[in-house]
């Protein structure tokens, strides 16, 4: 089995260095100003290129010295009589003309920089100013601005994964996707109190027999016969849906945006490090896995029967 894995690092490095070899050579072909005037005539196609050479201001020798290396990258072809930009071609003009614009602002993205780094303002306002500061400016077209620019949180401990997730799901106003083997009292009350609130909540355990106890011990604590009554009335509702099934990791989705995904060990499967983003299209792929794995489990029937006993 080692050797197999081994065999599987050596291709993936191998693969990322031969890429790297080949973004080497595209940046290589496109790093002066002669080749950068030629690949951008190029975007309509270049039809005549004594005109082309006269229009751009070059000599023979620049032009077709750079057309030659924008041609062997594959940035360019001819195609009909003409030099156009191949498909990989039309990706890197739109990527330049994204990273032009960036540049073009670049004050404004200083600032929007600093604001990345305040703590003591939320997500969502901090999304809002930065639209605010990047209006008009087309650098991130379609896109979020903060999927695109907010940071990725790190918790290299448990104990501040727990707290973490715990702020989230306070914070929830929509809907919860959690999947964990893992289960503990603070975790399971927030989730309880979530779902109090009418957060729409999937659940899926990795340890039924954790989550049970945890969950029969929390309406122990809550002696209030009304507000027992009513987490019973969300655990038995669509509001609030529980399912088991055997998980290698922790991830939870909030709200469609804010996510967060564990990295265990390899072999041991221990807690390595978790991560924390708030980024609406990776959301969606970690809903679909949920999804996936959601059609997969078994109903947990023992949950509802313990709490009905509390």
């Amino acid at each position: 089995m080692l050797p197999t894995i081994q065999m599987a690092e050596v291709q993936r490095e191998n693969s990322r260095d031969k890429a790297f070899a080949e973004l080497e050579e595209l940046f290589s072909a496109t790093a002066n100003i002669d080749a950068i005037k030629i690949f951008y005539a190029a975007k309509n196609g270049i039809n005549n290129s004594t005109q082309t050479i006269k229009d751009l201001d070059l000599t023979q020798k620049k032009y077709y010295t750079n057309l030659k290396r924008l041609i062997d990258t594959g940035l360019i072809e001819r195609d009909g009589g003409a030099y156009r930009h191949t498909t990989l071609g039309k990706i890197g003009f739109r990527l330049a003309e994204v990273l032009t614009n960036a540049i073009s602002q670049k004050d404004r993205l200083d600032l929007v920089d600093r604001l990345s780094k305040a703590k003591n303002i939320t997500i969502d306002e901090t999304e809002e100013i930065m639209r605010a500061i990047l209006k008009d400016t087309n650098i991130v077209p379609g896109e979020r601005i903060a999927d695109v620019l907010a940071p990725v949180r790190m918790a290299d401990t448990w104990e501040k994964v727990v707290n973490d997730v715990i702020e989230y799901i306070q914070k929830a106003k929509e809907s919860i996707f959690f999947a964990t083997p893992y289960s503990d009292a603070k975790t399971i009350q927030v989730t309880a109190e979530a779902a109090l609130r009418g957060v729409k909540m999937k659940f899926l355990s990795g340890n039924k027999d954790s989550v049970s106890t945890n969950i029969h011990l929390i309406g122990k604590i809550m002696t209030n016969p009304r507000v027992i009554k009513t987490l019973l009335e969300f655990t038995i509702s669509e509001n609030f849906q529980i399912k088991y099934i055997e998980l290698p990791y922790t991830f939870l989705v909030i709200d469609r945006k804010y996510s967060m995904v564990e990295v265990t060990r390899p072999y041991t499967k221990a807690f390595n490090v978790a991560f924390f983003f708030h980024n609406a299209t990776l959301s969606e792929r970690l809903i679909e896995t949920f999804e996936l794995l959601w059609e997969k489990a078994s109903p947990m029937n023992s949950f509802i029967d313990r709490f009905k006993k509390i």
